[in-house]
């Protein structure tokens, strides 16, 4: 069978070995945009039958230029894009550089930002929609701004817009004023990479939702002047999406969005920023995951798609991220929750749900017990027991009850639904890991209290 794309590597370190050309931490092998590879190393003996046999056994998934030595190989190692690779190969732990081209889907290669000076983070993401990740930061929205606190809330599910129609009335006359803002984040990201944004009209982008006793600012998707011009949402789309061309080189998306998210969030003195991520895997989900230095929290319900799809986006973190972390940056690990959607009302099944997120865990992204030198067991630096709770513990899932209330979530239609003596129901023990993941304390009494 010839060479595929999930083979491909191995095939390559195969032929290697073969020609016992060693690789250590000096050797860098590049895949290009089109999943071709290539091996670069300053020296290697006999580089035309390498050359041959690479060719013989990679087929399409061999370069133009299989190999690369020479003073090429050392200007290749001075690329800021090369980051170390582990593979275990036949019982054997390979140490070497490696290179991702890739033409689309390059910022899911950015290791995971430093939380940021400022007003705390919170990412609500998910797999698929449908699965209450919008309400429920809307809900938590209306509960911080409840009990005191400053809350932006930002839409970055651009594709799908939510946030915005949920918490910005539209407007009826006189006495139901339209409360959008005149554009959104994909005028933002289309607007910034041509004329740039003043600071001054940077009040054009928010909207101040009505549902809260407090204050709740909203930088909808997309905002008036698009409702107003519908026709223009797809051609914005397009647009907002690419690479910004700047007299630095280009600006990929996760830097223009994180740019974009720093200066709202500095716009005013916040305490909380909530951020919509787009579902799935798509270019824009990577910049809202990556690259914020945001906490994370995954929604998904109790089904073996989720999980198949959160073994997908964990096994690339640990391969592109690794555990490996200096003083001045925390551990990725510790930032994500689960959040159990429509979940059961029965505790058992609950916890059978945080049974397979412990397992799944413990295989991808968990450290295990070793045995050291003098045949001591030494614990992984990150290796939470099965029954750990609280923030920082990934299987430690939140939950959100099935609720018919929230089905057909429309606080615009019915404000009942972010009343707290109503979401509490439903959302409370929801809300409060949030508060306790965000290391906030409550400036005022929820109704009720």
């Amino acid at each position: 069978m010839s060479a595929r794309f999930d083979t491909s590597l191995y095939i390559l370190l195969d032929v290697l070995a073969v020609h016992n050309v060693g690789i250590d931490h000096d050797s860098i092998i590049v895949r290009d945009g089109a999943g071709r590879l290539t091996f670069v190393k300053e020296k290697i003996a006999k580089p035309d039958a390498v050359v041959k046999d690479l060719r013989e056994a990679l087929g399409a998934y061999a370069a133009p230029m299989p190999i690369v030595g020479g003073s090429l190989a050392l200007r290749l190692k001075q690329d800021a894009r090369l980051r170390q690779a582990l593979v275990e190969h036949n019982g054997t732990v390979l140490k070497f550089l490696y290179a991702d081209r890739r033409i689309v889907g390059a910022d899911w290669m950015l290791a995971p930002q430093a939380s940021p000076t400022g007003a705390k983070r919170l990412v609500f993401s998910s797999l698929k929609g449908g699965v209450g990740r919008s309400t429920a930061l809307a809900v938590l929205a209306a509960d911080l701004s409840r009990r005191g606190k400053r809350v932006l809330a930002i839409d970055l599910d651009i594709e799908a817009p939510g946030i915005g129609f949920m918490l910005l009335p539209t407007g009826n006359g006189d006495d139901d004023p339209d409360l959008r803002p005149d554009f959104g984040a994909i005028d933002y990201l289309v607007e910034n990479g041509l004329n740039g944004i003043d600071d001054y009209d940077l009040d054009k982008f928010i909207g101040v939702s009505p549902f809260a006793d407090g204050s709740i600012d909203v930088v909808p998707a997309i905002g008036r002047v698009t409702d107003e011009n519908p026709a223009s949402m797809i051609a914005k789309l397009s647009r907002a999406l690419v690479e910004d061309s700047t007299p630095l080189g280009p600006k990929g998306l996760a830097q223009q969005v994180r740019e974009m998210v720093d200066r709202f969030s500095s716009a005013k003195d916040y305490d909380v920023v909530l951020i919509d991520a787009r579902a799935g895997m798509a270019e824009v989900s990577a910049a809202a995951l990556l690259g914020l230095g945001a906490e994370i929290l995954f929604f998904g319900t109790d089904q073996p798609q989720t999980f198949r799809g959160y073994r997908y986006i964990l096994s690339h973190l640990v391969e592109t991220a690794g555990f490996s972390q200096s003083d001045a940056i925390e551990d990725w690990r510790e930032k994500i929750t689960f959040v159990q959607s429509k979940a059961s009302p029965s505790a058992i099944a609950r916890g059978q749900f945080k049974e397979r997120l412990y397992s799944m865990c413990a295989e991808l992204i968990y450290e295990s017990e070793s045995l050291n030198p003098q045949g001591m067991v030494e614990f992984g630096a990150f290796n939470p027991a099965p029954d750990a709770i609280g923030p920082g513990v990934p299987h430690d899932a939140i939950y959100v009850d099935h609720h018919p209330a929230y089905e057909a979530f429309d606080p615009l239609s019915d404000r009942a639904t972010l009343d707290a003596d109503v979401y509490r129901g439903p959302f409370g023990p929801f809300v409060e890991r949030c508060w306790a993941i965000l290391d906030l304390e409550s400036d005022a009494l929820v109704d009720g209290d």
